[in-house]
């Protein structure tokens, strides 16, 4: 069973038409709210998932805790979180650092509130202090257009939980 959480209601469609040209058979539900607001019984989440994928979620969330804290709770022992995030860029005062400061506002607005963060500390501090769980992380520029230059700053990772 796939729970597809996206708070831009206008995917849902796209995912299912996805799902069912590629001629997927399990059962995809579509909950339309942000990440952190999910609220699911424990008996039917904790530990229930082999693998939690995020692709570019944390970047419009209210509370990055929040999504990691259920992520973790959501993993069976062995399983995995796997994501993909752009990022603040590392390089203070850097040309791509400026650049995304003066994109900011506009993203937000045209970006479901998505704003440039610093997310490979938020994932090391919430799961890297834990006995609980492995984390791997690297950073690489996403192959986007020149033009994007300010998002191509990316870390992807997986997070196993012991």
């Amino acid at each position: 069973k796939y729970v597809a959480v996206e708070p831009n209601t206008y995917f849902e469609k796209a995912l299912k038409e996805e799902h069912d040209a590629r001629g997927l058979t399990f059962p995809l539900q579509f909950v339309g709210i942000k990440g952190e607001d999910i609220d699911i019984p424990s008996d039917e989440y904790d530990e229930k998932f082999d693998v939690v994928i995020s692709t570019h979620v944390l970047c419009s969330v209210d509370s990055v805790t929040s999504v990691l804290e259920n992520a973790g709770r959501a993993l069976k022992p062995g399983g995995r979180y796997v994501f993909m995030e752009h990022v603040m860029a590392q390089e203070e005062r850097s040309f791509v650092w400026y650049s995304q400061l003066l994109m900011a506002p506009i993203l937000k607005i045209v970006g479901a509130g998505c704003s440039f963060r610093n997310l490979r500390d938020d994932i090391e501090s919430y799961f890297g202090g834990s006995d609980e769980f492995t984390v791997d992380i690297v950073n690489f520029d996403a192959p986007m257009p020149k033009f994007m230059f300010p998002v191509r700053p990316h870390i992807k990772g997986i997070v196993t939980k012991k």
